[in-house]
């Protein structure tokens, strides 16, 4: 269901936009128009925006919060591919190719989302020509990203891609700590045996190990990554 949008809503959508790569040259009366005319949402932690083969009509933009992007097989095995937050977009290719959606989509925390509906989306683009190759950057990024998960999965050990998922996880959501990079995203260790592609019992055996290593500390539902070069070192073994 959409809301009305309180005016610290459209304040912080703008923001949000400004610092985004995808809309941050637009011109100040186009992003004006998307505050004004697109939706907001707000997603209390747990609420699901979409799921897979559902109609998408809206471009969603995260404007605060974390949402969990997953996949469910039909048997009810559940892999997380991983995690939007501020400024991400989600559903592009449902929405440009009108197609159902290829993830299901959950707040991960509280969650607010600004989503641009058709109309809007090309009256933006008719006026942004620039958005267009944007978007087609953005497209190409994902598809190697893709690409390159699936190879992991093909080729990786248990323990790299534990130690992969760790240090793609130090860019967006590290932070300086007295013991190395604290990982400030909250993952569950079934959470994360989700993104790893594994039992909870297997994950929970390695994550010791890199502990007893030195790699990481773990504390309840966090990670601080005290040895990167370590991690880097698992993923790149032969």
């Amino acid at each position: 269901m959409t809301e009305n949008k309180p005016a610290s809503y459209g304040a912080m959508s703008e923001s949000v936009l400004r610092q985004t790569a995808w809309f941050a040259d637009c011109s100040a009366a186009s992003l004006r128009d998307i505050c004004a005319s697109a939706h907001v949402r707000t997603l209390p932690r747990g609420t699901t925006l979409t799921r897979r083969g559902e109609a998408v009509s809206s471009l969603c933009v995260v404007i605060d919060g974390l949402l969990e992007v997953s996949t469910t097989t039909r048997s009810g095995k559940r892999h997380i591919l991983g995690h939007l937050q501020s400024g991400q977009l989600m559903n592009l290719v449902p929405f440009i190719d009108e197609q159902g959606a290829i993830h299901d989509a959950t707040a991960h925390t509280d969650a607010v989302v600004l989503l641009i509906g058709r109309d809007l989306f090309h009256r933006i683009v008719a006026s942004e020509p620039a958005l267009t190759h944007r978007f087609m950057r953005l497209l190409c990024l994902r598809s190697r990203m893709a690409y390159s998960r699936l190879a992991d999965s093909a080729t990786l050990t248990l323990r790299q891609r534990c130690a992969s998922i760790l240090l793609q996880l130090i860019e967006p959501y590290g932070a300086p700590d007295s013991h190395g990079v604290a990982i400030s995203l909250k993952l569950s260790q079934e959470e994360f045996a989700f993104m790893v592609g594994c039992s909870r019992p297997m994950l929970n055996r390695e994550l010791k190990m890199l502990e007893i290593e030195g790699a990481i500390r773990k504390t309840y539902s966090h990670y601080v990554v005290t040895n990167a070069d370590l991690l880097q070192n698992i993923v790149e073994a032969g």
